[in-house]
Parts: C-alpha cells; structure tokens; sequence
C-alpha cells in the first residue's frame, strides 16, 4: 500500500514501506515527514509508523525525493494533523540551518514554513539551542520592518513638503518641513530597532508568565522566546503599505497562539488567552484612562458653568 510523504507543505510523492524506509536509512526521508496511507484520519509523522525503523543518523541531509506517479486516493488536508512532535527530532526552522543552506534561501524557507504552514513548522521547530538565531532572525525582520515604514513615511513627508513649499514657497516653514522629517524619521528608525529588539524579551516574558498562569507551558522561556521571534516572520507584510501592518499584527498572534499549542504541546486555548490576555489587559487601561480624561473634562465644564 502506497503511503503520501509531505514536508513542509511539500509533497514528495508515494512511496512503498520498503521506499521509504529505503529513503530513512538513506536521509531521503526523516522521521519527522508526515505521512498518510488509506485508512488513516490524519497525517502522523514517519516515526509513528508501524513497520518502519528509524535510523539513529542520518546518512546525509535530507532532500525531497523524486514524486511517484499519482494515487488514486486523496490524502486529507494537512490542517488536520493531530499527531504530537516527536521528541528529539525536531530539526526546524531553515533559519536554524542558515550556515548550510545560506542566509537568504534560509530567510525565504523560513518565511514559507511560518507563513503558509504553522502548525507542521512549529511543530518541528527545536524548543532550545541557544538564542542566539532566534535573536538574529528576531533583529533581522525587524530591520526589514523600520526599513520599509521609514521609506513610506519619508515618501509621505516628501509629498507633503512639496505640496507645502508650492503653496507657500517663500515660507521659512515649508524649507523647515522638506528638510526636518527624512532626519527624525531616519533618527527614530535607529532608536526603535534596539527598542523592539528589547520589548521582545518582555513580550516573550509576558506570554511565558500568562501561559504558565493558565497551565499551559511544559518548556522553558527560550522555548516561548523563540516561537515569538520566528512569528515576527509574519512582519515581510510590512513591504505592503498601509494594509500590510494590519495584517502582519492579525497573523503574527495566530501565528504565535498554533506555535506556543505546538512547542508546549497544551490546548490552543490556552495559548489564544496567553497572547490575547496582555492586549485585552492594554485595551482596557487606555479605555479606563480615556473615560477618566473625559470625566474630568466634563467635570470641569459643568463646574464653570456653574
């Protein structure tokens, strides 16, 4: 009976159970592939495979294999993956293996991985190993980030010191407002990249304390910190002006709720209520102190008036 082999979103075709523990002893496949045969509900990683034995080393990296002719059947979808990561073999991000495979193509893996497919790259990523790549990849979107709204915010500055300079073009304030904003715009790109850089810490902090407070955490903060930082993939929407932040923010919490459900292996409500619980928490302070401003305006008028 074939079985479906999928890495990462990738299909790398049908296979025999002799063809694929073939390809395991070989480093074609690695335990951690997903795999799907007739009869199966949901895709399970190769190494909850009756049958199949997994090789202590790999004999060479892994690389997809060549795609057998078709299957009558058709798998289920992804999404429905159950099947818990297997302890010891997580080997995720490409970010993590940037030295072998090269900054950029790494860059760009790891954006796909994160972006089109969460669950099954947060379900192998490696919950330790330093935070050293967490961290460089962490200042590395947020350069990208302070990059582009830089350039848009000097594009808007441009056009609004040109359209002031036409209006009144003898006016000392409109050759102020052409030069001043590219220079405090360019200054506050270099105070934010470090500032960001540090709210990560105590974002990830946050999320750890508030997910412990719900039971949810089984690792460490590196663990939590980590997810965190590789979600920012999601900030590559910041290219798109205007709607982009929007959608970069909405993708990184879902991004960060499925990974935090799969590093710590803990129900997804538990992770949804642990991002979400700061903002709610937020929110609720600025209404409070907005309410208190208004009171007191109201406050002051009826008592002039009075």
């Amino acid at each position: 009976m074939k079985i479906w082999i999928n890495r990462a979103g990738q299909n790398l075709g049908t296979f025999t159970l002799e063809e694929v523990q073939r390809g395991l002893n070989q480093g074609q496949f690695v335990p951690t592939d997903l795999g799907w045969q007739e009869g199966m509900a949901t895709w399970k990683v190769l190494a909850e495979f009756s049958g199949l034995q997994m090789p202590s080393i790999l004999a060479q990296p892994p690389t997809p294999g060549p795609v057998s002719p078709a299957s009558p059947y058709v798998p289920p979808p992804l999404g429905l993956v159950t099947s818990a990561p297997v302890e010891g073999l997580e080997d995720g991000p490409a970010w993590e293996r940037r030295r072998e495979l090269g900054i950029f193509k790494a860059l760009m893996q790891t954006w796909k991985e994160v972006l089109f497919n969460p669950t099954v790259s947060f379900a192998r990523m490696k919950p330790s190993g330093g935070f050293a790549s967490p961290l460089l990849f962490n200042v590395t979107m947020i350069v990208i980030y302070a990059f582009f709204t830089t350039v848009y915010q000097l594009i808007f500055f441009g056009v609004f010191a040109a359209t002031s300079m036409h209006n009144d073009s003898n006016s000392l304030s409109g050759s102020i407002s052409a030069g001043l904003p590219p220079i405090v715009n360019i200054g506050v790109m270099l105070v934010t990249i470090p500032l960001l850089v540090g709210l990560t810490f105590v974002n990830a902090g946050i999320v750890h304390g508030c997910l412990a407070l719900f039971k949810g955490t089984s690792k460490s903060y590196e663990a939590t910190y980590r997810v965190v930082c590789y979600s920012y993939s999601t900030w590559i929407f910041s290219i798109v002006p205007c709607a982009g932040g929007v959608v970069s923010s909405v993708w990184w919490v879902i991004c960060t709720i499925i990974g935090l459900a799969k590093v710590h292996r803990t129900d997804v409500w538990r992770s949804a209520v642990a991002v979400l619980f700061p903002v709610f928490v937020c929110v609720g302070i600025v209404v409070v102190l907005y309410l208190a401003i208004i009171a007191a305006v109201v406050g002051s008028h009826y008592h002039a008036n009075t």
